[in-house]
């Protein structure tokens, strides 16, 4: 295996970002990925909950069987050890791949940060459990080798969840089915045909969406010591009661701080709004069946269930915790309320994210934790390096229009233009002679059929040359087949294979191989 780095599309914010740019990393508290920084956050007091948030993790957790690595990071976090953290919905089956390398990248921070500074930080995986967005994570894509196209295959496309997914039961026929359908395309290795039996059994053991979730994440990194916080756990939500509770009361104060912060951000770095949201409130009710943003108007909170007051709603709070949820806002606020982080990874969104609520940590008097950008990786295996090589192509952001490129100069160079250009001078002189044909006076009456006569030829001549193109096309099938896989495996769409593909289609990667980095890495040759 070798591994590859490339600096790869990154836009003029996220190239000042990770140049650690100091007007923009003002809007981060001044700190990065650093020894000063690092040393700044982790010297914070902890959080006076962190012993029962421990407890609460250590309880769930359990039911899938805790590794001797992740009770060592237990007892760390117990005890106050900083985390660093990161989440993603509760997408099928892990998909796509982009969720098992935001993992990899707390795994990789973690042991540098052990390695390179002597501390032991605990990596956190936070499933988003009260997400609602069913349609983004109901389905995956796979790469068909057989008839080299993208196939999408999804767990009951048509149907509609209208509540956060943490309360959704799945089918365990219809998930089993899903499962056949993804493993036929990315199960010709040993490997998952083995993992296939376990997959079925924790199908069948569960019964919820993200518990499903949940269990695929745990199996497959418990050696790392990965912990996993699912937020829509009904014991979270019991001790997060304090922290929703501030945030309705000081709602108008995180929404003015929001607004100004987001417009501040987007002037000093060049940005449209990242942030687009109508509430003034930024917390969700009703997540066991229709999610519903809160929005505050004359005096009164409307609901799910209409129109209450501020009292009402903090009644609502302590008798039913679990039917509130936190929106793009307030989640990151939520997560250092809870947690003591050294560092929170994100995507290059997220990141910018959390730029935009600045000024609502500053006002709720919250501190940032480091803020760094999660890896990405690709998968470059020696089929698609062969073809590459063949064709002297590289990854690279004009991937797409090189291989455009390479398809237009092979079929020109196949094309008889001489051929072409004879069949034009033919119409030509047919033109004339038509032309001619209908010029005598006596025949000026018959110039409809002269005229449809040859419309009927010039279709002729046009199907002559569009069926000689597509043979031309025909004998160069399997090279412009190629160019096309490479493109469709490399940038699927016009996006990083790892935001498109399944997980499953790849080799397994040690994270202890890895360094961080903020340029795409590349992983060559398996």
């Amino acid at each position: 295996m070798e591994i590859e780095c490339l600096n790869f599309g990154q836009d003029e914010f996220t190239q000042r970002f990770t140049g650690r740019d100091k007007e923009t990393l003002a809007f981060y508290e001044n700190l990065s990925y650093d020894e000063e920084s690092l040393e700044k956050v982790w010297h914070r007091p902890a959080h006076a909950h962190t012993a029962a948030l421990a407890d609460i993790i250590e309880d769930e957790m359990s039911r899938y069987g805790l590794s001797g690595a992740q009770r060592e990071n237990l007892e760390r976090f117990r005890q106050g050890n900083r985390v660093i953290i990161g989440g993603q919905q509760a997408g099928l089956f892990m998909s796509p791949s982009y969720i098992v390398h935001k993992i990899i990248t707390l795994l990789v921070l973690a042991e540098e940060v052990r390695e390179n500074h002597g501390y032991e930080a605990v990596p956190v995986f936070w499933i988003a459990g009260e997400d609602h967005d069913f349609d983004e994570v109901n389905h995956t894509h796979v790469y068909d080798k057989m008839h080299r196209r993208r196939r999408k295959i999804a767990y009951k496309p048509n149907l509609t969840v209208p509540m956060s997914l943490g309360f959704y039961k799945y089918d365990r026929e219809e998930m089993k089915t899903t499962l056949e359908a993804v493993i036929e395309e990315c199960g010709d290795s040993g490997f998952l045909n083995s993992k296939k039996a376990s997959i079925v059994e924790m199908i069948d053991r569960h019964e919820y969406w993200t518990d499903l979730f949940h269990a695929l994440v745990h199996d497959a990194f418990k050696e790392e010591g990965l912990l996993i916080f699912n937020a829509h756990s009904s014991a979270v939500r019991a001790l997060e009661v304090p922290m929703f509770s501030t945030m309705i009361e000081r709602h108008e104060e995180i929404d003015s701080a929001f607004r100004s912060g987001q417009k501040a951000f987007g002037t000093a770095c060049n940005l449209p709004p990242m942030i687009e949201t109508d509430t003034n409130v930024h917390l969700f009710t009703g997540s066991e069946e229709n999610r519903t943003l809160l929005v505050h108007e004359d005096g009164r909170f409307a609901t799910d269930g209409g129109a209450v007051s501020k009292e009402e709603l903090l009644m609502r709070l302590e008798e039913t915790p679990e039917t509130f949820s936190n929106n793009v806002v307030t989640r990151p606020l939520m997560q250092e309320m809870l947690f003591n982080t050294l560092i929170f990874a994100g995507g290059g969104a997220e990141v910018k994210y959390w730029g935009e609520l600045h000024a609502v940590f500053r006002d709720m008097d919250i501190p940032m934790p480091i803020v760094v950008k999660r890896m990405e990786i690709i998968h470059e295996d020696m089929r698609l390096r062969k073809l590459m090589d063949k064709y002297n192509l590289e990854v690279s952001a004009r991937l797409h229009e090189d291989v455009e490129h390479r398809k237009k100069s092979l079929v020109e160079d196949a094309t008889d233009a001489s051929f072409l250009e004879e069949v034009d001078d033919i119409q030509e002189r047919l033109e004339s002679d038509y032309a001619a044909a209908g010029e005598a006076a006596d025949r000026k009456k018959h110039l409809h059929l002269i005229d449809a006569n040859l419309k009927a030829h010039r279709k002729q001549f046009d199907y002559l040359k569009r069926r000689y193109q597509l043979e031309v096309r025909r004998t160069l099938r399997h090279q412009l087949n190629d160019l096309e896989e490479v493109a469709e495996r490399i940038l699927p769409g016009g996006n990083l294979q790892e935001r498109v593909y399944h997980p499953w289609m790849f080799p397994g990667i040690a994270p202890s191989a890895l360094s961080y980095t903020t340029q795409l890495t590349i992983i060559k040759g398996v």
